[in-house]
C-alpha cells in the first residue's frame, strides 16, 4: 500500500511547479507605446496558465515607472522589494518583486 501525505510537494527536477518567473520583456523604443508590451505580458499570462501554474512573478527597477504601469496595468499587484545593499552588492538598480495570481478571466 502506498500513503500519499497531501502536504508532501516533491522538489527539483520532475517536481509539479505552480510558479514562473517572467523576465527580459522589452519593446524597442520606436515601437513603444502601441500596446506591444501588454500583448507580450498577456500572452505569457495565457501560456504560464496554460501550464498550470498558479503563481507569475516579475523584478522591475524601482525608478522604471512605465514598466511598473505595464504590470500594474497586467493585473500583476507589489510583492516585496530588493534590498539596497543587495542591489549595490550586485552593481544594479533596486528592484520590486511583483506577483500575479493565475488562473485570470480576459
Amino acid at each position: 500500500m502506498t500513503y500519499f501525505d497531501s502536504t508532501y510537494s516533491e522538489q527539483g527536477i520532475g517536481a509539479d511547479f505552480a510558479r514562473a518567473y517572467l523576465s527580459n520583456v522589452c519593446v524597442a523604443k520606436e515601437m513603444l507605446r502601441n500596446g506591444i508590451g501588454y500583448m507580450l505580458v498577456t500572452n505569457s499570462k495565457m501560456v504560464a496558465e496554460d501550464w498550470g501554474v498558479s503563481d507569475l512573478y516579475v523584478h522591475v527597477a524601482v525608478d522604471n515607472e512605465p514598466a511598473k504601469n505595464l504590470y500594474v496595468k497586467s493585473g500583476f499587484v507589489y510583492e516585496s522589494d530588493e534590498p539596497a545593499r543587495q542591489a549595490r552588492f550586485l552593481d544594479r538598480p533596486r528592484r520590486i518583486l511583483l506577483w500575479c495570481g493565475l488562473p485570470i478571466t480576459y
